[in-house]
């Protein structure tokens, strides 16, 4: 009994069992693989020829031909005999307004001229209009669908061919993991109309069964279908080498119940002219159904639609009110605003425009009166909607403040290039005159004398040769030189300015760095007064001149001193921090005494309860 139930050494281990499957699987690859090459063998073998009958046929139905499809297909075997597969091109033609008699004839001729050129080949011709496939989907067969998109293509109108690959391949990715959800995967738009362009989309509605889901709310289920169906949609594009056709849409089934209950039109539209390329017994029938006219929305969705009318009126109301109390008037209040900050106003109230507009751009004659008048009206239009003076905007008013609105911006669009272009020019031989004098000031702080002229080849051989100056100092300057009043905008002068201040400042702290010198050892800190009326302030000494920096949480007051014979400090002036930066810059470090009357004169510029810290 017990060696009953040791394993029996006739059955193959479990390793033994996955190493059969395993090289089953593989001879089943390599057979599918081994009959794939063989079918493209025989395709490449007939292409030439198709190719000529496809050029032939184009010649005479250019208009009526989409796309032309090279396949095999299964010959009909006699009893007894396997069937063997022959080639097999189909066209596909488009007829627009044409009678049913056309049609049959346009078939006729396709497939009666193109089989006269496969006598030798082997080919067979098969004519099918854009409508039969469309049709023969309709009612569940898609053997003629499945061979379009998955034969060679030998001539594809407008991609739409190609966009029926990734349709076919979209909808299998879909299937593949969502087949429990979806009940329809349908494709509509201009395409199935027979209207499609090279521009058009192929639109896709999926519909998916919500009325079994307990782990998630529907709209959480659409969400979810609908992000992953957009990445496989991009993903069946690429395969085939087009991108941007697919247009897709996720339903849930309620959803779409209550839209026909409700005629929603882009319910009704989808069932009529939609085409199920996947249905569970679902799509087919509504689409039966809504073509006898029993598919009817309710008196009250009726009555809905023509309510809705009026609604969407008063919407247009509210938005005309909207756009004058919003729209016009910040269209119109900035660049009035960005034109006076770049003449260097601060720009004021809405309320202080005008009179802004007029003071520094009429006079000046940057800018006419009337535009300041269309600003002053459109102003005056907010205020009345904004306090109920005007209760509603008229059509006609909208359209006369729009363009005045417009008039209003290209003007100012105009005045604040002729404005900037003005400030362009004037900036340029400012940097300019700029650059040589700043050359000449970190020159003499190196002790280095030379001209206007010279500046430049001194500041490379004593400075930059040196290791005082980077070469890109040089390159500023030069940049500088190269400025151009009908080329050079605003900003870009502007930042050139900047960074040679930048790399002026720099090269003044390395030459003094080399000389030693440390700039903290002319200042002195002074606190003064006490309680809430103690203030700091630092004091700059150099030997006759002086600054008293007081600080505080706004900007910084700046004053200059002459230091008189027994250190009293006289004559104060305002000054700027751009002034005791060049003054630290250039000074040469010759002592200050700080003595008695420097004191005393320091209390009675600040207070007598004054402390002086140094370090």
């Amino acid at each position: 009994m017990v060696d009953d139930l040791k394993p029996s050494q006739d059955f193959a281990s479990n390793d033994k069992l996955k190493e059969m499957f395993g090289k089953f699987k593989e001879s089943q690859q390599g057979s599918k693989q081994k009959a794939l090459d063989e079918l493209n063998k025989s395709l490449d073998k007939v292409q030439p020829t198709a190719e000529k009958i496809k050029d032939s046929l184009l010649k005479r139905h250019k208009n009526e031909i989409l796309g032309v499809v090279l396949t095999m297909r299964p010959s009909a075997p006699k009893p007894g005999e396997t069937p063997k597969m022959t080639p097999n091109l189909i066209i596909v033609s488009e007829l627009k307004n044409k009678t049913a008699k056309e049609k049959i004839t346009h078939i006729g001729e396709i497939e009666k001229d193109g089989n006269s050129m496969t006598k030798t080949s082997g080919i067979r011709v098969t004519s099918i209009l854009l409508e039969e496939i469309w049709d023969f989907a309709t009612r569940g067969q898609y053997d003629i669908m499945r061979s379009i998109v998955s034969g060679r293509l030998i001539h594809d109108e407008g991609d739409w061919i190609k966009a029926l690959k990734a349709v076919e391949i979209h909808k299998i990715k879909m299937l593949k993991k969502f087949e429990k959800y979806v009940v329809s995967y349908v494709m509509a738009g201009s395409l199935i109309r027979g209207e499609a362009t090279a521009d058009s989309d192929i639109d896709i509605s999926i519909v998916i069964d919500d009325t079994d889901v307990t782990r998630t709310t529907s709209n959480e289920l659409v969400l979810r279908l609908r992000d992953i169906s957009a990445k496989f949609a991009r993903d069946a594009e690429r395969e085939v080498g087009i991108r941007g056709k697919l247009n897709i849409q996720v339903w849930i089934l309620t959803r779409l119940w209550e839209g026909l209950r409700r005629a929603e039109p882009v319910f009704y539209t989808t069932i009529r002219d939609g085409v199920p390329l996947y249905d569970r017994g679902m799509f087919a029938p509504w689409k039966l159904m809504l073509k006898r006219g029993l598919l009817t929305p309710t008196p009250e969705s009726i009555q809905k639609y023509v309510k809705d009318g009026k609604n969407h009126l008063n919407r247009i109301k509210i938005k005309f009110r909207d756009i004058a109390i919003e729209d016009l008037f910040w269209s119109t209040i900035f660049p009035a605003q960005g034109v006076l900050m770049l003449l260097g106003v601060p720009p004021g109230s809405p309320n202080h425009i005008s009179g802004q507009l007029r003071e520094h751009m009429v006079k000046k004659g940057h800018l006419e009166e009337k535009y300041v008048k269309i600003w002053e009206r459109l102003h005056k239009l907010r205020k009345d909607v904004e306090y109920g003076k005007v209760k509603e905007v008229k059509l006609e008013t909208m359209t006369k403040n729009y363009k005045d609105g417009v008039d209003f911006v290209e003007r100012l669009e105009k005045a604040y290039k002729d404005i900037e272009k003005k400030l362009v020019s004037s900036k340029i031989r400012s940097v300019k005159q700029k650059a040589v004098e700043d050359m000449q000031l970190v020159l003499k702080v190196a002790g280095v004398k030379a001209s206007k002229n010279g500046v430049k080849n001194a500041l490379k051989s004593e400075l930059i040769s040196k290791g005082l100056a980077r070469s890109k100092y040089l390159e500023l300057v030069n940049s500088a030189e190269k400025l151009d009043n009908n080329i050079s905008s605003l900003s870009e002068v502007e930042s050139l300015e900047f960074n040679l201040d930048k790399v002026r400042d720099e090269t003044i702290d390395i030459i003094n760095a080399e000389k030693g010198l440390n700039k903290d050892r002319f200042k002195l800190m002074l606190k003064y007064g006490s309680g809430e009326k103690e203030g700091t302030a630092n004091l700059w000494l150099f030997n006759t001149e002086a600054f008293i920096v007081k600080l505080g949480s706004g900007q910084a007051e700046i004053v200059k001193y002459e230091i008189g014979k027994k250190g009293v400090l006289k004559t104060g002036k305002p000054s700027t921090l751009k002034v005791l930066e060049k003054k630290l810059a250039t000074f040469d470090g010759a002592p200050t005494q700080v003595s008695t009357r420097m004191i005393q004169s320091l209390k009675e510029l600040l207070d007598d309860n004054l402390r002086m810290f140094v370090g």
